[in-house]
């Protein structure tokens, strides 16, 4: 990997690359994606892809990375301003959905990532090594610390915490799909109704 000392005009490259890669790989599936085809979205030669690049592994990792951090700056700041567990579930959902309907493409093209790929000795993307700063900043999108903080509080009811964590997230990313068959779905209206749903899942008595 190239140090992280880049221009200006190698820092808007990149980004170019890693936005036409997110387009294509939502549009086709990343199976089907190649560096030729996202070169050719771009409107430059392979090597050019290559130069900043190094590998399909390398770009997927920076598409996480853009991704995450994407999500990292939209729900954080939403999730910290609530004092209750209550109120950073609620904004957890919201927000979540609210960022899935504003960044479809690239949500798209980030669960067909999840979904499809393998790394060249077969490892799943969760296995692909993230810089320190970004591990630190998905720890706080961590839903199951939200809900241990809600039981310890008493406001949430007994529950299983990773299953519970793994139905809201399911639930949310759920959406991802109708979202992209159809533009007009009402991903704030099916946010509300996730809150409501696990507002009662979760609360005490």
């Amino acid at each position: 990997m190239r140090s992280n000392d880049r221009t200006f005009t190698e820092h808007a490259r990149r980004t170019q690359i890693i936005l036409a890669a997110i387009e294509v790989i939502a549009e086709i599936g990343y199976a089907q994606t190649s560096i030729r085809k996202i070169a050719d979205r771009v409107g430059v030669a392979m090597s050019v892809v290559l130069y900043h690049f190094a590998n399909k592994d390398e770009l997927v990792r920076e598409i996480l990375s853009h991704a995450w951090s994407e999500a990292i700056d939209s729900v954080v700041p939403a999730v910290e301003m609530e004092p209750t567990a209550t109120g950073k579930l609620r904004a957890y959902i919201l927000a979540n959905a609210d960022f899935i309907r504003s960044h479809r493409t690239q949500f798209a093209a980030v669960l067909d990532i999840a979904l499809s790929y393998r790394t060249a000795d077969g490892q799943l993307m969760d296995r692909l090594e993230m810089p320190p700063e970004l591990l630190a900043g998905i720890a706080k999108l961590d839903l199951k610390t939200i809900l241990r903080q809600g039981q310890d509080s008493g406001e949430f009811a007994e529950f299983d915490v990773a299953r519970t964590a793994m139905a809201i997230t399911g639930a949310i990313n759920g959406a991802v799909l109708d979202i992209a068959r159809d533009p007009s779905f009402d991903m704030d209206a099916y946010g509300e109704e996730l809150v409501a749903l696990f507002d009662r899942a979760t609360r005490r008595g």
